[in-house]
């Protein structure tokens, strides 16, 4: 009997383990397969495709449309900033010239008092040159002839003579 239950219990796990094996449980992880999709699985995807396409070509369309927007804005922006800059050109031009003509006028009515004051005596040229501008005098006597300019130079008062003489000394293309 001890020989039947062990012919049984060998014979028993043999069928079993030919099942298993069989069945596949000893060989590892079942490869999934995958089960084809439908015709109507296969139209919804294509269709859910369609729409992410068509939101997108909108979605660029209303992004092209903001940039030729933006691109015009620029565009005048860019011709308003050329319309000012030739505006301020044009005024600084006008100014240049309002102080090229001043500065004309100024050097005429510098040589108009240097040829007065040359004609004055040095002692009454010097009396009136003293309560001036110290740039006025120092144009007026850049403009006067050497001999007449040294007679009043003498005659002013020598702290201001000296201060002329340094000016005159310094300044370059003053007249």
């Amino acid at each position: 009997m001890k020989s039947v239950m062990l012919i049984s219990f060998f014979s028993f796990f043999v069928i079993f383990g030919a099942t298993f094996w069989l069945v596949g449980v000893f060989s590892g992880p079942e490869e999934k397969v995958e089960v084809a999709a439908t015709p109507e699985e296969i139209a919804e995807e294509v269709n859910l495709g369609h729409q992410s396409l068509d939101s997108r070509e909108a979605d660029i369309g209303r992004r092209e449309d903001e940039l030729v927007r933006a691109e015009t804005a620029v565009h005048m922006e860019k011709a308003v900033i050329a319309e000012e800059f030739n505006k301020l050109s044009q005024l600084r031009r006008d100014i240049d010239s309002s102080i090229g003509a001043m500065e004309e006028a100024q050097k005429k009515s510098t040589k108009k008092l240097a040829k007065m004051y040359e004609a004055m005596p040095a002692k009454e040229a010097a009396s009136i040159l003293s309560g001036m501008d110290m740039e006025i005098v120092l144009g007026v006597l850049k403009q006067m002839k050497e001999r007449p300019a040294a007679k009043v130079m003498a005659a002013l008062d020598p702290a201001r003579a000296a201060a002329l003489s340094s000016l005159m000394g310094s300044s370059t293309g003053v007249q």
